[in-house]
């Protein structure tokens, strides 16, 4: 129960938190069940979002969509009410009671009270300026910049999302799929043993790098930070080059490496 508990307020207030939205839904859904006729609209609008509200808090059915669902998505259940509707038509409702400069005033009071009570879309939380012409992270281009195309590559997760929007020819040995894996502790899949080494801060290369050449991994690119049991070199693989964060290293019979040397 305690548990629950502690989910549901964690998930409630990153969803409404920062902001003075929930107040004003809570207003609008109070102003609707009062001032709206159609018990139609009364009901979609007024009493669906108090009953989803009671279905999220509730123990008994928020254990159970937790079950259903996963604690990690829970907080979806808020989507289920709709602010974008619910807010707008208990202005409308306020505004047909009134006519000229009154229904004007209230208007645009309505408007500042949204705009005070909401929160910036495109805050730094979110966004951040782009600079480069891909608009994706720098420390994304540096290390395009050094890879080859046309090449076959496990790359950091930080890094997964944005490579192939630098070079398409470029194909990666987990990408999303990777987020298959997370969780797998105890696997025989020798891809899964290969992502599972890959992750941990001191990576055994006696495991990972007879499993990469396995893949035919020609490229794996690890933060600096990672430290390595064994030397690369034992293996078939060096250092190709370095970023101010990331290292990349070659399989030492990738064609590339013999023109360059």
């Amino acid at each position: 129960m305690l548990e629950f508990l502690e989910i549901a307020k964690t998930d409630f207030w990153e969803t409404f938190g920062g902001a003075w939205i929930f107040p004003v839904l809570i207003i609008s859904i109070v102003w609707i069940l009062a001032g709206e006729k159609g018990w139609g609209r009364k009901i979609l609008l007024g009493i669906l979002p108090l009953a989803f509200l009671f279905l999220y808090w509730c123990p008994i059915s928020g254990m159970l969509f937790i079950k259903l669902l996963g604690d990690e998505v829970y907080w979806r259940i808020l989507w289920l009410i709709p602010l974008a509707i619910v807010i707008p038509y208990a202005g409308c409702i306020l505004l047909k009671k009134l006519d000229g400069i009154k229904k004007w005033t209230v208007f645009m009071v309505l408007l500042l009270v949204l705009a005070v009570c909401g929160k910036p879309v495109l805050s730094t939380e979110w966004f951040e300026p782009s600079v480069n012409a891909y608009k994706i992270p720098q420390y994304v281009i540096e290390v395009c910049d050094l890879l080859p195309s046309n090449i076959h590559a496990m790359v950091s997760n930080r890094l997964m999302p944005y490579i192939r929007q630098c070079d398409p020819t470029i194909t990666l040995e987990y990408g999303r799929n990777a987020l298959n894996y997370n969780g797998i502790t105890e696997t025989d899949s020798k891809e899964q043993l290969l992502y599972l080494e890959a992750q941990k801060s001191e990576v055994d290369l006696s495991v990972l790098l007879p499993l990469a050449r396995e893949a035919d991994i020609a490229f794996l690119v690890f933060s600096n930070n990672r430290t390595y049991i064994g030397n690369w070199e034992d293996y078939g693989y060096r250092e190709y080059g370095t970023t101010d964060e990331f290292c990349i290293f070659v399989d030492v019979n990738y064609e590339g490496t013999q023109e360059e040397a």
